[in-house]
């Protein structure tokens, strides 16, 4: 009982900042500007070119996720 106001005050202050947050109707609907995402395909020589155009920025994902699946394997036995 000592502390049931404040955390009444915490709830409602969770309350009103999840309400705030979510989109509302109006704003869903003047998101949509008419804007559309483009997909292209780029095949293994372009994909080089670009990765050393970049300075080698690129992150090699195959690699650390053969690290993570050799971590979990040893974690879980």
């Amino acid at each position: 009982m000592k502390y049931a106001f404040a955390f009444l005050l915490i709830a409602l202050f969770a309350v009103i900042s999840i309400t705030q947050a979510m989109p509302q109707p109006e704003e869903a609907a003047a998101q949509d500007d008419g804007k559309s995402t483009v997909e292209i395909e780029i095949d293994s020589a372009t994909l080089a070119k670009l990765q050393v155009a970049m300075g080698g920025r690129a992150f090699d994902w195959k690699k650390w996720l053969g690290i993570a699946v050799k971590i979990g394997e040893v974690l879980l036995n």
